[in-house]
């Protein structure tokens, strides 16, 4: 694989009109930290599709790209619409796609999150949820590690998902509990981090924090960079 292989970051898409910026923000990040043309792609909600980034690099004259999904879960979006993206890109533009490990729930994930927050007495984490078992659980799992860094109880809750979700199980959560640092598991801005952040605003002992952002960009390189050795070695292997 060239040595200057572009990367793609494939995020979900959102409604919230800040959520495209975000996003280009990071490409902008991973394109500046690695030396690799970065482009920005969703799932839905924009028109910058992966099919039409693949086509863009297409006629730059790219023949491959290594696609790094900026997803936190193996849940739905992972197994069907990311693969089935990858599918409809490279029959539309000619351009292989190399579809790297999302960014994920990762020790890395957990020591990013923990960074992110100062003196606490608790740890929350806000994010999606998913329907599919054991997603959330993941996410529970990593609230607790990025506690434990910080020496301090780490939670989740889930913004849907039925009894025990949304904004009301979250500022149930932060209730009579000191000093709480609650965290958006988001990459970006979105409309669901939005309601909850007006419901926990001017509430006494919560710190709110921000979408990951940039901040996210080295996870998003080592992903990439793995990938690339990952078919650099198929491929010596191949010619041996």
């Amino acid at each position: 694989m060239a040595g200057l292989t572009p990367v793609v970051l494939l995020a979900h898409g959102s409604r919230h009109p800040n959520a495209d910026a975000a996003v280009s923000r990071i490409a902008a990040e991973v394109e500046r930290t690695s030396g690799r043309r970065t482009m920005a792609s969703h799932l839905d909600f924009s028109p910058l599709t992966l099919t039409e980034v693949a086509r863009l690099l297409g006629v730059s004259g790219h023949r491959e790209a290594v696609v790094v999904p900026l997803l936190f879960t193996d849940a739905f979006h992972l197994r069907q619409d990311v693969p089935d993206a990858l599918s409809e890109a490279e029959e539309a533009s000619g351009v292989h796609l190399h579809l790297a490990a999302p960014v994920g729930l990762g020790e890395d994930m957990a020591a990013l999150i923990a960074g992110r927050v100062g003196s606490t007495d608790r740890l929350v984490l806000y994010s999606v949820g998913s329907s599919v078992p054991g997603a959330n659980d993941t996410v529970a799992a990593l609230a607790a590690r990025a506690g434990e860094l910080l020496g301090v109880p780490g939670h989740a809750v889930v913004a849907t998902g039925g009894e025990g979700a949304g904004p009301d199980a979250l500022v149930a959560r932060c209730r009579d509990v000191g000093n709480v640092s609650v965290q958006p598991l988001f990459f970006s801005p979105g409309t669901l981090w939005d309601l909850a952040v007006r419901e926990l605003s001017g509430q006494d002992g919560v710190q709110l924090g921000e979408p990951l952002g940039e901040d996210v960009a080295p996870l998003v390189v080592a992903r990439a960079e793995d990938k690339i050795d990952d078919v650099t070695g198929e491929r010596k292997e191949e010619r041996e």
